[in-house]
């Protein structure tokens, strides 16, 4: 009996994954064919799953149009958020576990509220504030909009995993004549890495695909990837071609660095205590 309740919940788990599965992975696997087929192989349905593949669309996007620029522009914003975010928030974090009080042990689930906040009802301030500093139209106003969503976030994450982090080694730190920056960057930063491996993919991922701020806070040579793809759409008709293509480009940097960090998520902790 015991036997056959574990059969029928293995089934149910198995189809509950592969439901999933198949879920996240059709919509990827429409955008990458699309951007492969001819413009008129789109509009069949059902939609053929043998065809002969053409590379026009990104070749268009590459030669005709400044998709190289805007993918440049997106790794700048991006990788400028993300190292200022985990920075920040990291060292905040470090502040609220030496600050021994009760008002230090909560403050980083206030700073959370933060994150709460729609971005559209902060959009006009932010704007008004970027143009009076003239910062509209550079990589600045993303990047810093872009941290200031991020960062409470963050703050957040890493005060939860510097909380589980035994005071007794900063005080042995401290004992054997560490300052506390010093004790930050040789304990409690190798102790970080399943930390600062979540935010990477979380504010990378973020500030990759955010639009909104990117649209209004930026211009033509400053645009990143999803201001550049958005432009394929136009009032009366869809260009699905460049569309697909410029998305299964902008899909690649996310996945390399989730597999690159994936490693750090589970043996992160474990190697830096070891190395601790």
């Amino acid at each position: 009996m015991r036997y056959k309740k574990k059969w029928y919940k293995k089934v149910l788990l198995f189809l509950f994954f592969a439901a999933a599965l198949i879920w996240t992975l059709v919509p990827v696997y429409i955008v990458i064919s699309n951007s492969f087929r001819r413009t008129l192989d789109m509009k069949i349905m059902p939609p053929k799953l043998l065809f002969t593949p053409i590379l026009s669309h990104y070749e268009k996007i590459l030669t005709l149009d400044n998709f190289a620029k805007y993918f440049r522009n997106s790794a700048v914003i991006a990788v400028s958020v993300t190292a200022l975010t985990i920075l920040l928030g990291t060292l905040a974090a470090y502040g609220m576990k030496l600050f021994k009080s009760r008002l230090g042990q909560h403050l980083s689930n206030v700073l959370l509220l933060g994150k709460m906040v729609p971005a559209i009802t902060i959009l006009i301030p932010l704007f008004m504030m970027m143009n009076r500093l003239k910062l509209t139209g550079t990589f600045a106003a993303p990047i810093l909009a872009h941290s200031c969503m991020s960062l409470p976030f963050v703050t957040w994450l890493m005060a939860s995993f510097i909380r589980d982090i035994p005071t007794e080694l900063l005080e042995s730190a401290s004992v054997m004549g560490c300052s506390r920056m010093k004790a930050f960057w040789l304990i409690i930063v190798p102790l970080l890495k399943p930390a600062v491996a979540s935010a990477t993919i979380l504010v990378m991922q973020t500030s990759w695909n955010e639009l909104v701020f990117s649209l209004q806070l930026t211009n033509l040579k400053t645009y990143p990837l999803t201001v550049g793809v958005a432009r394929y759409v136009g009032a009366v008709s869809v260009d699905w071609g460049k569309c697909s293509a410029a998305a299964a480009i902008t899909m690649v940097p996310i996945i390399i660095v989730g597999f690159a960090m994936q490693k750090y998520l589970v043996g992160g902790m474990t190697a830096g205590a070891v190395k601790g």
